[in-house]
């Protein structure tokens, strides 16, 4: 049986590596939200899913709001979907180590993982939040997604490289490593 996987973020930097890793694997038929999606879209591929990889999110709005409005919003809407939908479908959420902090991003993505952890209490759905630190590798952004991307895109372009703080260490995980673990965890909570 094939299952169909809803990856909301598909566009994304972790959200393209894992549907390429998917289609790689086979045996899935892959649903896909994007930006250029209308919250409407996601209640029809919703109800079209086997399981749903929650990618979506905003990192580096132009307005701070916006780390509520997308983070939250993005998310409450999913909730709702899957709720309207009357079935129990798991899904995978990324998260951030920012979490933990008192950042507007870091307070948006809490928010969202609260909101998934009350629904799979209220209805008992699986839901498995990943709270990934720095992630890098292939189709990253410089200033953008990774700090690994940043400092190679600047090196190879003899740009400067700024470094704030020397004492403080970063924390990384690679993309690859990533996606193994989510193909890891959706095969597990199949």
């Amino acid at each position: 049986m094939v299952m169909r996987i809803l990856i909301t973020g598909a566009k994304g930097f972790i959200g393209k590596n894992l549907a390429f890793r998917l289609r790689e694997k086979g045996s899935v038929d892959l649903l896909e939200f994007t930006r250029e999606d209308a919250i409407e879209d996601l209640f029809n591929k919703v109800s079209q899913s086997d399981f749903i990889v929650h990618l979506a999110g905003e990192n580096r709005p132009k307005d701070v709001d916006d780390f509520h409005k997308v983070n939250v919003g993005i998310t409450q809407a999913l909730v709702d979907a899957i709720s309207q939908s009357g079935r129990k479908i798991p899904i995978i959420m990324s998260s951030s180590t920012q979490a933990d902090l008192d950042n507007p991003y870091g307070k948006s993505k809490s928010t969202a993982e609260n909101l998934l952890r009350k629904f799979s209490e209220d209805t008992g759905a699986s839901v498995l939040i990943y709270r990934l630190p720095g992630v890098f590798g292939k189709w990253s952004k410089p200033n953008y997604n990774s700090v690994v991307a940043t400092f190679c895109h600047n090196i190879a372009n003899e740009l400067p490289v700024a470094i704030n703080d020397p004492a403080a260490s970063v924390r990384l995980v690679y993309i690859d490593d990533v996606v193994e673990e989510f193909c890891r965890a959706i095969s597990d909570m199949k």
